[in-house]
């Protein structure tokens, strides 16, 4: 194991942000997410919020959070056909973990109306 870290969110906060900055959505969410997310119309915010955390979880756990090396964007919380949550890194992210010798991250995520949580373990 490398690392771990977790992350809680306000579903509240993340709607504010969606709509009152419409690039919001673009800086945060890969294009995926943004599709999925909008394909959930009333649940579409725990949707965003679960992501959001999902994101700043794998930041934690790559010891890094958001920075340098480590892009929201480049972060993408997609899910297998049985609905299991998976990462995927992308561009800078991607190769900052490569050479941390990260193999793998394994990521737990839930969200009610107010709230979404998640955590991740990154292993090497």
């Amino acid at each position: 194991m490398y690392g771990v870290g977790t992350d809680i969110i306000e579903v509240g906060r993340i709607a504010a942000a969606i709509e009152k900055n419409g690039a919001f959505k673009k800086k945060v969410y890969t294009s995926s997410e943004i599709k999925y997310c909008e394909s959930k119309a009333k649940s579409k915010y725990p949707s965003y919020a679960a992501r959001f955390a999902a994101k700043e979880a794998v930041a934690k756990s790559l010891s890094e959070g958001v920075g340098k090396n480590v892009s929201l964007s480049e972060i993408e919380l997609s899910h297998t056909d049985r609905g299991a949550p998976f990462v995927i890194l992308h561009g800078g992210t991607f190769k900052y973990s490569r050479k941390l010798g990260i193999k793998e991250i394994k990521i737990s995520v839930s969200a009610t109306k107010n709230f979404s949580v998640a955590f991740a373990i990154s292993f090497i």
